[in-house]
């Protein structure tokens, strides 16, 4: 046998035994993600309203305020409202969070009412688009009470109840998220 050909029959071996990455894996960010919040101490009726499996459509902006020495994870409901704060206990501000790709404009959270079960999605607070073209991170997304968020510089929309989808480009930067409950721990990864 030629060198050449047991060069080709162990590089086909090898790609055969090599893990695959699955669709699934392409659905979400490249950026990084980390957030864990325990409700259960803070019992914070915005993102309860949000990890309600039951409330599908509702969803929130989590985004972090420094005060001074004090940090305060702040919710904002799509339905409208005054934003709700939550105080980080001194463990809590020790831990390391990173609420998509900048803690002032935050995540968005919520069940999808698209599907049965509903799914939990977390997005990107950013335009991704916009976020793209100019490599700032200015652009925080509006959102409606239909679960539709815009984009004030470009006006695109995006479908918070359908996987993040831009009708006109990139959908958005979407993370892993889990929730035990409305008075439970919810977790945000990449």
């Amino acid at each position: 046998m030629t060198r050449y050909k047991l060069t080709f029959i162990l590089t086909a071996i090898l790609l055969f035994f090599m893990p695959s990455c699955s669709k699934d894996s392409f659905d979400f960010s490249p950026y990084h993600a980390y957030f864990v919040f325990d409700n259960s101490i803070h019992q914070n009726s915005v993102l309860q309203s949000a990890v309600n499996p039951l409330s599908p459509g509702v969803f929130c902006r989590i985004y972090e305020v420094t005060e001074g020495k004090t940090v305060y994870i702040y919710f904002e409901s799509n339905q409208g409202g005054e934003p709700k704060p939550a105080k980080l206990t001194a463990d809590e501000a020790k831990r390391s969070r990173m609420l998509g790709l900048y803690n002032k404009t935050g995540i968005i959270v919520g069940y999808g009412n698209l599907s049965s079960p509903a799914v939990l999605y977390a997005y990107d607070s950013q335009c991704p688009n916009c976020y793209r073209e100019t490599n700032m991170m200015a652009y925080k997304l509006n959102m409606s009470a239909n679960g539709i968020a815009t984009c004030p510089k470009c006006k695109r929309k995006y479908d918070l109840n359908n996987n993040g989808l831009c009708a006109n480009g990139r959908k958005l930067d979407k993370y892993r998220a889990n929730c035990t409950g409305q008075l439970g721990i919810l977790s945000i990864n990449n």
